[in-house]
C-alpha cells in the first residue's frame, strides 16, 4: 500500500510542538547565557544561546530517550521542564547585563562582504538539499548508518538499543549520534524523515557564526566567518553532506564553536564562560569520533593554561570546562561503556593493554588503507590524490592546504596566546592523525578508490587552521592589512564556489529564499542598529531592531506553515520513486527498493551484501513505519556476525518475526570464507514465498514473504 500525504493537522500539530520545544528551550538557553556569560553579547551571545539550547535537547531527550520516552508529549515535557528551569535559575541568579571590552570597529563593507559570502555558501548548499527533498537521500553512509539510527530511535522511542546495520569490522552502531538523535526528533513530531535534508544548512550556517565570533574579538570577524565558509563549503563536503544525513557538517560547526567560545572564555576569565567552552567541545565529540583528537588536544592545552592562572579561571575554570564536556558529550560512551566494556570500541588496545571489543569479521566496504601507505607512490599521488584534493578542496587547493598550515603553526609558533596554540596544535595533529587513519585512501591496492569521499577527515584541521590564519598578528596589523586579507579570502571563496558541485538553475529560487531566511534575515536583525533609525513614534520608538525581528520571524513562521506542508507531501510522493532509484542507484535492486517505500508497518529482514545493507533505509518506507533488521549473529562486548550456519540463519530469521525477507545470494560479494550460501540456505523451505527475483550487479537480490517458521533442521545437507 503506498503512503498516503500527510494531513494537514497532522502537519501543524507538528510544527505547533517543535516550535513549542524550540521557545521553551530558546528562553532557558538566554537566561542561562545570561547567568553564566552576562557579559557576551552579540553574534557571541546568539552562539553561547545556541550551543546551550543545543546542550539542553540532547540532554533532555538522552534523558527521556534511555528509558523508552522519546515519544511527543515526553519530549515536549522535558523540553518545558528543562527549558523552564533554566529560565527560573537565570532569572533569579543572573547577574545585571555586563558589558564586556568592546570589539574593535569593523568596516561595514567587510560585513557586507562576509554576508555575501555566507549568501552563496547557504545558496550552494541550498541547491543539493533541494534535489534531496524530491529524491531522497542517496549517500551511502546517509541510507547505510545515519538514517537507520535515527529510523530505529523514533520507532523504539529509545536512544540505549544498539542497532546492529551490518557485519563489517567498522561497527558503525558504537558511532556517537548526537546528529542522528536530532534527525529522530522530526521523524517523531511528523512521522517522516522530511526534514532531515535541511538540517546540515543549519550546521553550515553555524560554523560561519562561530568562524566570525573566533575573530570578534581582534577586529576580524569577517575574514575569520570567511575562512570558515572555504572550508565548511568546500566541494566534498557540498558533495558528502548538502541534503544529506551525514554529521561532518555538523561535528566541524561545533568544533568551531568549541573554538570560538574557547578563545573567548579564555578572554573573559569566568568559569561560566569557561563551561560553554567545555558544552561545546561535548556537543562536538558526541557528533563524530573524528572530534575526539583535535577536541582532545586543544581541549588538554587550554584546561594546563586556565588551570595555571591564578585568576580568571583557575583549577575551578579548568573544572567547569572539563565537567561541562562530560556532560554534554559523555552518553554515547557510557552507552558504549556498558554495552561493550570500552568507551571506544574501535580502540583494542592502549600500549600493552588489551580492551575489551567486539571481535568482528574481517569485512570492510573497501580494504583498509592509510594516505600515508601511499605518500611515496607517485602512480598514486598524481593520478587519485591530487586529482581528489582538487575536487574536494577546489582548483586552488595547494593555496587553501598552504594557508591552512600557516594559520596553524603561526598559532603555534608566533601567537602568544596559550588559546590559539591550542587551537593551532589541534589542527596540526588533526592533520597527522588522518594520514596515519585505514580507511582514508580505501581500495584496492594502488587505486585508493575512497580518498575523495574521506577527505573530510581532514576539514576539521583544515577549517582549524584557515580561521586562524586572519588572527596572525602581521595580518591584522593595520587595516589595509585586515582588508587584504579578507579580499584574498573571498577571492579563494568564489574560486572554490563557482568551480564546485551543486548548482542548478532550477533551484535558483528556493535557495534564494533559504539565503534570505537563513542568512540575510539574520543579519538585518543584528546590523539594524547600525543602520539609520526609522521613524518610529509611540511604544516603537527606539525599539526598531526588536520589532523588525518581530515582524521577521512572524513571516518565516506563517512561511514555513505556508510552504512547509506541500514540501513534505511532494517529499513523501516523490523520493525513493522507481524514477530516482533508476537515476542514482546504478546496478542496485532498483525495483525491490522501489517495491519496499510502498510497504507500510511491517516488520523487513535484510541479509547479505553490501547493495542491500547500504541502501537499508529505504526499506523502512516512505513514512518510516517499516522495522528493518540485518539478520546476524550478536557477540560478546557488542559484536555482530553473519550467520555461520543454515540452521543458525533460519533460527535467526524466526526469531526477527519477519513480513518479508530480502536477501543477496551470498553473503558477501568477494570470494572469502565469509561468502555464505544465503539463497541455498533459503531454498525448499515452506513458509517462504519468493515474491520476487532482481538480477543485479554485483548479485541477484531475493524478496520472499514470510508465512510462518521456518524449519532449521530441513536444511540441505
Amino acid at each position: 500500500m503506498a503512503a498516503t500525504g500527510p494531513s494537514f493537522g497532522s502537519y501543524a500539530a507538528g510544527v505547533a510542538l517543535l516550535v513549542a520545544m524550540l521557545a521553551a528551550l530558546g528562553s532557558g538557553a538566554y537566561w542561562l547565557r545570561r547567568l553564566l556569560a552576562p557579559a557576551y553579547d552579540g553574534a557571541l551571545a546568539r552562539l553561547a544561546e545556541l550551543v546551550l539550547a543545543l546542550a539542553l535537547l540532547l540532554l533532555g531527550l538522552e534523558l527521556v530517550g534511555s528509558f523508552g520516552g522519546l515519544r511527543p508529549g515526553w519530549m515536549l515535557a522535558v523540553c518545558a521542564f528543562l527549558g523552564a528551569a533554566a529560565t527560573l535559575a537565570g532569572r533569579r541568579f543572573a547577574p545585571p547585563r555586563g558589558r564586556g571590552p568592546a570589539p574593535p570597529p569593523v568596516p561595514a563593507w567587510a560585513l557586507a562582504l562576509a554576508v555575501a559570502v555566507a549568501v552563496v555558501a547557504v545558496a550552494q548548499w541550498a541547491m543539493p538539499s533541494q534535489l534531496d527533498l524530491d529524491r531522497g537521500m542517496f549517500g551511502g553512509d546517509s541510507t547505510w548508518y545515519h538514517l537507520p539510527f535515527a529510523i530505529h530511535f523514533a520507532q523504539s522511542h529509545s536512544t540505549w538499543g544498539l542497532l546492529y546495520t551490518d557485519p563489517l569490522k567498522l561497527t558503525a552502531w558504537f558511532y556517537p549520534a548526537s546528529s542522528e538523535l536530532l534527525g529522530a526528533v522530526g521523524i517523531v513530531l511528523f512521522g517522516n524523515d522530511w526534514l532531515y535534508p535541511l538540517l546540515n544548512l543549519g550546521w553550515l550556517c553555524t560554523g560561519l557564526l562561530a568562524g566570525y565570533c573566533l575573530g570578534r574579538p581582534r577586529g576580524v570577524g569577517p575574514a575569520c566567518a570567511v575562512a570558515a565558509a572555504i572550508a565548511l563549503g568546500c566541494g566534498v563536503l557540498v558533495v558528502t553532506q548538502a541534503g544529506e544525513a551525514r554529521n561532518d557538517e555538523m561535528g566541524i560547526a561545533l568544533l568551531l564553536a568549541f573554538a570560538a567560545l574557547l578563545y573567548n572564555g579564555y578572554r573573559d576569565g569566568g568559569r561560566g564562560a569557561l563551561a560553554l567552552a567545555g558544552l561545546a567541545a561535548g556537543l562536538a565529540v558526541s557528533v563524530k569520533l573524528t572530534m575526539l583528537a583535535p577536541v582532545t588536544v586543544a581541549g588538554a592545552v587550554a584546561l594546563v593554561a586556565i588551570a595555571r592562572r591564578r585568576r580568571h579561571g583557575g583549577p575551578l575554570g579548568a573544572l567547569a570546562a572539563l565537567a561541562a564536556a562530560a556532560l554534554a558529550g559523555g552518553y554515547w560512551y557510557l552507552r558504549n561503556l556498558v554495552h561493550s566494556g570500552n568507551p571506544v570500541p574501535e580502540v583494542h588496545r592502549v600500549g600493552p593493554i588489551e580492551l575489551p571489543h567486539p571481535r568482528q569479521m574481517n569485512l570492510y566496504p573497501r580494504p583498509p588503507r592509510s594516505v600515508a601507505d601511499y605518500l611515496g607512490d607517485g602512480h598514486v599521488l598524481h593520478a587519485w590524490f591530487f586529482p581528489g584534493l582538487a575536487e574536494a578542496l577546489g582548483p586552488l587547493w595547494p593555496v587553501v592546504l598552504l594557508l591552512a598550515l600557516v594559520g596553524a603553526v603561526w598559532a603555534v609558533m608566533g601567537s602568544r596566546e596559550a588559546i590559539a596554540a591550542a587551537l593551532g596544535l589541534a589542527a596540526i595533529a588533526t592533520a597527522v592523525v588522518y594520514l596515519f587513519t585505514p580507511l582514508t585512501a580505501a581500495g584496492p591496492p594502488g587505486e585508493p578508490a575512497g580518498f575523495f569521499t574521506n577527505t573530510r577527515y581532514l576539514l576539521p584541521g583544515v577549517a582549524l587552521g584557515l580561521v586562524l590564519l586572519p588572527l596572525a598578528a602581521p595580518l591584522r596589523g593595520g587595516s589595509r592589512r585586515r582588508a587584504a586579507t579578507l579580499l584574498v579570502l573571498a577571492a579563494l571563496f568564489a574560486v572554490g564556489a563557482v568551480s564546485g558541485p551543486g548548482w542548478e538553475a532550477r533551484f535558483v529560487p528556493g535557495a534564494a529564499l533559504l539565503a534570505a531566511t537563513l542568512v540575510v534575515s539574520p543579519a538585518l536583525v543584528a546590523l539594524a542598529p547600525r543602520l539609520p533609525p526609522p521613524r518610529l513614534s509611540g511604544p516603537l520608538r527606539g525599539r526598531a531592531a526588536p520589532f523588525a525581528a518581530a515582524v521577521l520571524a512572524a513571516c518565516l513562521l506563517l512561511s514555513a506553515l505556508a510552504l512547509g506542508h506541500g514540501v513534505e507531501g511532494r517529499y513523501l510522493r516523490r523520493h525513493y520513486s522507481l524514477a530516482t532509484l533508476r537515476s542514482q542507484q546504478r546496478g542496485g535492486p532498483v525495483r525491490t527498493l522501489a517495491w519496499a517505500r510502498d510497504v507500510r508497518d511491517s516488520r523487513i529482514g535484510i541479509a547479505g551484501a553490501g547493495e542491500i545493507f547500504f541502501v537499508q533505509a529505504i526499506f523502512a518506507g516512505a513514512d518510516d513505519s517499516n522495522t528493518v533488521r540485518y539478520i546476524g549473529q550478536p557477540l560478546p562486548h557488542g559484536g555482530f556476525r553473519v550467520a555461520p550456519s543454515c540452521p543458525a540463519f533460519r533460527r535467526l530469521v524466526n526469531r526477527a518475526r519477519l513480513d518479508f525477507l530480502v536477501v543477496t545470494e551470498f553473503g558477501d560479494n568477494a570470494p572469502n570464507r565469509h561468502r555464505y550460501p544465503l539463497r541455498e540456505w533459503l531454498a525448499g523451505d515452506p513458509a517462504l514465498e519468493l515474491l520476487r527475483t532482481e538480477k543485479g550487479y554485483p548479485q541477484t537480490v531475493y524478496t520472499y514473504g514470510v508465512r510462518g517458521r521456518l524449519d532449521p533442521s530441513g536444511c540441505r545437507a
